[in-house]
């Protein structure tokens, strides 16, 4: 199945999102529910480098949830706020989370695996007990944690835990992390359905929206990854940063929804996040965004 990139739309959506600035993505940041989540860590155990190991841990096995990914990571930080910080129970804590509240089961074996295998490691004895020298150096915390799980970094869990430890580390010290260009965003379902609903990846033959998104998801990540770090590029923004953005402006996405619908709930969302009416680019951006339903 043939798909091509959009370069037209590409630069379409950098000068848009440059225009948005970098100021703008913080304060969409701060208001999203991971970072408010890793606050309420941090509130309830008071350590710097247990909350980010707690949320570099959980990042890798966050995926196939029962739940939105924004009330599992409330309900975590909840939970393991009442946990007192320690290394050596940090991973009793998260498996027990795990098989009482029941929200993220699925390979729950090789997920426990998967943690098991980071925690044999030195890496989670650098992030609890010097987590500033991968604040320092955050592409070497994304490197180890591919290298010592065996797995390729720019994997969506892999760099899904780098952005947690920017959001941990943040929450814990006011400190923010300037993130580097080279480190990509995770390709999910939300960036995937974008980056076709705004017309960067088209195919040439008619399939259903929803097949497209599967595509981009089994076959054609890296070709996500490569249009929105071009993207990052021109517009100066991040990969990991904007993120943020299109996670925000896709949160309502539906593929049983109209182009119409979506548009009309993404303002409405926008409104209630910002507190005031979202200004002309914000607006002109989220048609741009949905441009292609």
């Amino acid at each position: 199945m043939a798909a091509e990139i959009s370069y037209e739309r590409v630069e379409t959506l950098s000068e848009l999102i440059g225009k948005l600035g970098l100021e703008t993505i913080y304060f969409i940041e701060e208001k999203d529910k991971q970072l408010e989540a890793m606050r309420q860590l941090y509130a309830g155990t008071g350590h710097v480098g247990y909350v980010c190991l707690l949320a570099v841990s959980n990042a890798l096995i966050s995926y196939r949830l029962s739940v939105k990914g924004e009330e599992y990571w409330l309900t975590f930080s909840k939970e393991l706020s009442k946990t007192k910080p320690s290394l050596n129970n940090a991973l009793e804590n998260i498996v027990r989370f795990l098989r009482k509240h029941r929200l993220n089961v699925v390979n729950l074996s090789q997920k426990t695996n998967r943690l098991k295998k980071l925690y044999s490691t030195n890496v989670v004895h650098v992030i609890f007990n010097n987590p500033e020298i991968y604040a320092k150096n955050i592409v070497s915390l994304w490197k180890d944690i591919g290298r010592v799980l065996h797995a390729n970094p720019r994997s969506k869990t892999i760099v899904f835990s780098i952005k947690m430890f920017y959001y941990a580390y943040y929450a814990s010290t006011g400190s923010r992390i300037k993130l580097p260009m080279e480190i990509p965003l995770p390709v999910d379902f939300r960036i995937s359905t974008i980056t076709l609903t705004s017309g960067l990846m088209r195919f040439r033959q008619p399939i259903t929206l929803a097949d497209k998104v599967k595509l981009l998801l089994s076959r054609y990540s890296d070709v996500v990854r490569e249009i929105w770090s071009k993207i990052s590029i021109k517009s100066n923004i991040p990969p990991l940063n904007l993120d943020a953005l299109i996670w925000v402006f896709g949160r309502n996405i539906s593929l049983q929804c109209t182009r119409k619908e979506i548009i009309h709930r993404t303002l409405e969302y926008l409104r209630e996040l910002l507190g005031r009416e979202p200004n002309a680019l914000i607006k002109n951006l989220i048609y741009e965004f949905f441009k292609y339903c």
